[in-house]
């Protein structure tokens, strides 16, 4: 079943409370919400899940009934920076308020006992608390540069470890998502897309206006509803495609999107790059967030010194063109980049072999001073 809600029209309450009824939420004493959370703050709007339906969500579930609600999430990837732990990540996101419920307990899932899942040849260490209670995965409307758009079945790898997370990306992100969406399947997705985010999420994403929920209790039918209605086509979307392929969910009908297609609201689509300076071209190529967020904090560092930042700019218009490479998939895109390229991170290992013209910088991730020195030196 699929439902789309047109937020303009109700508030959110009331929103929530009707899906409540639709799903028969009341029938169930023991319920677990995975929220999506980033790392960066301040908080964007659009990027994460947001406080106000996590906390209306919560107390409508109480008021049918539930008598225990689990909130859980990791650390972002746990590269040691313990600005994303997951104390750090609730407080930011307002989550730790939802204690008042009475009911709510916050789970740290990099603590959590799991057991293996398996599709195939490929095994997942998930979670064991979604064998005891209802599961719902909650999450935003985004479109994203890695894998087109981040939604109920991207969301999913939030449950896993960190270093489960981190092989994913660097064997087959996209495979990876559509047999974790075989392996596990949540009683009731959301999709919060009031305030999404479009463009090049989820690091330089802008919010986009949808006002809508979409609600379903399959997320191949749910994600695709979700692309449809910002304009995404959904058979082009890998780990779509591929969770269709292995059995994770059916799609919406042409008769479905008919049904909510006077909610369709176009959003501006990823690229395979990020512009920044007119210059500087940064390659994401399937990059985890370990080397995002370590090149994105070098950046930080170099443009808060103004005789660092001044060297940078000085290099940049030297060069005339530059591209900062990330990510396992680097070498598929060779035949793009110009001038200088800098490849930065141990995926980029087979790519730095066979580009002549780069720079290579290994780590795993490589640390943010690492990268800035990198930045400056060579």
């Amino acid at each position: 079943m699929i439902k789309v809600h047109d937020c303009k029209k109700q508030k959110l309450f009331l929103v929530i409370r009707k899906l409540a009824q639709e799903f028969c939420l009341s029938k169930h004493k023991k319920v677990f919400i995975k929220p999506n959370l980033g790392g960066r703050y301040p908080i964007i709007r659009g990027e994460n899940t947001s406080y106000d339906i996590v906390h209306e969500l919560c107390g409508i579930l109480k008021e049918n009934g539930c008598q225990e609600i689990v909130i859980g999430h990791t650390s972002l990837l746990n590269f040691g920076n313990d600005k994303y732990d997951f104390e750090t990540l609730i407080k930011q996101s307002g989550l730790d308020k939802l204690r008042k419920h009475g009911i709510v307990t916050l789970l740290n899932l990099d603590n959590a006992k799991r057991f293996s899942s398996a599709v195939t040849d490929i095994s997942f260490g998930v979670p064991e608390i979604i064998k005891s209670h209802y599961y719902i995965n909650l999450c935003s409307l985004k479109t994203h540069m890695e894998t087109t758009v981040s939604l109920s079945l991207k969301n999913q790898m939030g449950l896993l470890s960190a270093d489960e997370r981190k092989r994913s990306h660097q064997i087959n992100l996209d495979q990876h998502i559509a047999y974790l969406g075989s392996a596990v399947k949540p009683q009731l997705n959301i999709i919060d897309g009031r305030i999404g985010m479009q463009g090049n999420g989820p690091h330089h994403g802008t919010r986009g206006y949808a006002n809508i929920i979409i609600c379903g209790d399959d997320m191949v039918e749910a994600d695709s509803m979700a692309c449809s209605l910002i304009g995404v086509d959904f058979a082009g979307v890998k780990h779509i495609a591929n969770a269709i392929k292995e059995g994770a969910g059916i799609p919406i009908s042409q008769g479905q999107y008919k049904l909510y297609k006077e909610l369709a609201v176009k959003f501006q689509q990823p690229q395979e790059y990020f512009q920044k300076y007119f210059l500087l071209q940064v390659w994401p190529n399937k990059a985890c967030s370990g080397c995002i967020f370590s090149l994105s904090n070098a950046h930080k560092k170099i443009f808060r010194n103004p005789v660092k930042f001044t060297q940078f700019l000085h290099k940049l218009i030297k060069s005339r063109k530059f591209n900062i490479v990330l990510g396992k998939d680097a070498e598929k895109n060779i035949s793009k980049y110009s001038g200088d390229v800098y490849a930065i991170g141990d995926c980029t290992n087979k790519f730095a072999s066979l580009y002549e013209k780069h720079s290579f910088l290994p780590g795993c991730p490589p640390t943010e001073k690492s990268i800035a020195e990198f930045l400056l030196k060579k």
